[in-house]
């Protein structure tokens, strides 16, 4: 079911009201660009906690809008203010993905960038803890491959970009798979459609670098950062595709997905099949982050402190 409302340019609005323009360039060429965010019901049941958003909104202003060249009429600060006054509008007191998305509206003439008329809109749902972050997932290496810097560069997060990912899922849906692993215009292995890639290889937490065609995932950042807190050495380099074949293991980690396990790819079981050592202490740790261990920094209060950004 939907939600009641949703926030568009300054508003809390009811969601029959919340409309964009069919002559947007947002609808017509799918140009806008977003933010997934992730809120977790805090350890002590008392407050929702967003995580990592003012690391979202720098990645929203100085990367995706940067390169688009677009503006919009909202700070930071307000993108903020807006989130928790919607999720209080939509009574949301558990686990809850938020999208913030900025859009080109409709264009009076050609495209010229940081002039042109732009928008902004914010959802909110309740999320439910995925079951398979404990059994893990069926993935395969999908015959789509990622888009390159050169042509609609994945590092910038747009909307037009998941067109790609939403061919490569259905394909891989198609053939009874969960969730395909790309590879880049190279033949390396990239990410998923919507998520970064880790392996496990010989004790060693691996993952493709920043130039392998993948989005600079935040929470990429943060499991490379536990991988060290925890002792666990971490590479980042390209990654054969093959290599997927002979981990120890495998998972998928993304705002959305969080830290999945990966069980078996294209028929191969991945170390027992089903969660590793490595990959549980990770979850487990991130999952004690987002609930109220992290740095105050990355942590905003939505019922309790006042909101910082």
């Amino acid at each position: 079911m939907n939600p009641k409302h949703t926030w568009m340019n300054g508003r809390v609005t009811p969601w029959a009201e919340s409309q964009v323009h069919v002559g947007s360039d947002a609808m017509l060429r799918g140009a806008s660009v977003f933010e997934g965010i992730r809120a977790y019901r805090s350890a002590d049941g008392d407050d929702l906690l967003i995580f990592r958003l003012a690391d979202h909104f720098e990645r929203l202003f100085s990367s995706s809008m940067r390169v688009l060249r677009m503006r919009i009429g909202f700070s930071p600060a307000e993108l903020a203010a807006g989130i928790v006054d919607l999720l209080h509008a939509n009574q949301v007191r558990d686990d809850a993905h938020i999208r913030v998305v900025a859009y080109f509206d409709v264009l009076d003439g050609a495209a010229t960038g940081e002039g042109d008329p732009t928008g902004a809109y914010i959802l909110a749902f309740p999320k439910a803890p995925n079951p398979k972050l404990a059994t893990g997932i069926r993935s395969t290496v999908s015959s789509w491959r990622r888009p390159t810097d050169t042509s609609i560069s994945p590092r910038i997060k747009a909307s037009a970009n998941y067109l790609n990912s939403r061919v490569a899922m259905l394909d891989a849906n198609l053939k009874g798979f969960d969730i395909p692993v790309l590879l880049n215009e190279r033949g390396r292995v990239s990410e998923g459609p919507g998520q970064n890639i880790f392996l496990v290889r010989k004790g060693r937490l691996v993952t493709p670098k920043i130039t392998d065609a993948i989005l600079e995932g935040i929470t990429r950042e943060t499991v490379l950062a536990l991988g060290a807190e925890l002792g666990v050495a971490v590479e980042e380099r390209e990654v054969d595709p093959t290599e997927l074949y002979v981990a120890e293991e495998l998972f998928f980690a993304g705002t959305a997905m969080e830290v999945q396990p990966i069980s078996e790819i294209d028929g191969y079981r991945v170390g027992d099949g089903r969660i590793g050592a490595v990959t549980e202490r990770i979850q487990s740790r991130y999952f004690e982050l987002v609930r109220g261990a992290a740095p105050a920094t990355w942590l905003t209060s939505v019922y309790g402190a006042p909101v910082t950004a």
